[in-house]
């Protein structure tokens, strides 16, 4: 069983249209450790982060950025993955308690997300619907109005 397989959510690519920060706490003293990284992909159930610092598998670590329309703040996650990557490294993070209804806005996006692949790789024009979740994030030359 690969990877894709196992997921439980559809993931969307972050990186591929735009590049947002992340902050990372880690729980080494009182007031934690904070560390930058850049988000490469997100689902409901997780997120795969650049940073250039490893950190251990099974590390439990506090996940917070903002999106446009998606704050996630503190939000407990699990570090499941760790590859070193010349220099930096890509983390599979895995959410822990992410509340029902932002996970409900983050399977809406990635639905929203696939849906739009499909409808390129068709070539329906227009591309974009109305009510797009992922429209505010979406930065592709076939991107117009509904």
């Amino acid at each position: 069983m690969n990877n894709a397989e196992k997921r439980k959510f559809k993931r969307f690519p972050v990186l591929y249209h735009l590049i947002k920060p992340v902050l990372i706490r880690t729980r080494g003293s009182k007031a934690g450790i904070s560390s930058p990284a850049i988000m490469a992909n997100l689902s409901a159930g997780g997120m795969a982060l650049l940073t250039f610092s490893p950190l251990a598998v099974g590390k439990n670590i506090l996940i917070s950025f903002d999106l446009k329309d998606l704050k996630i703040d503190n939000v407990k996650s699990k570090v499941v993955r760790c590859e070193n990557k010349e220099g930096s490294y890509i983390l599979g993070v895995q959410f822990l308690n992410l509340k029902k209804e932002l996970a409900d806005v983050i399977n809406k996006m990635a639905d929203d997300f696939d849906s739009c692949e499909t409808r390129i790789l068709l070539g329906e024009i227009p591309v974009c619907r109305y009510g797009c979740s992922y429209f505010e994030h979406c930065q592709r030359i076939a991107k117009g109005h509904y």
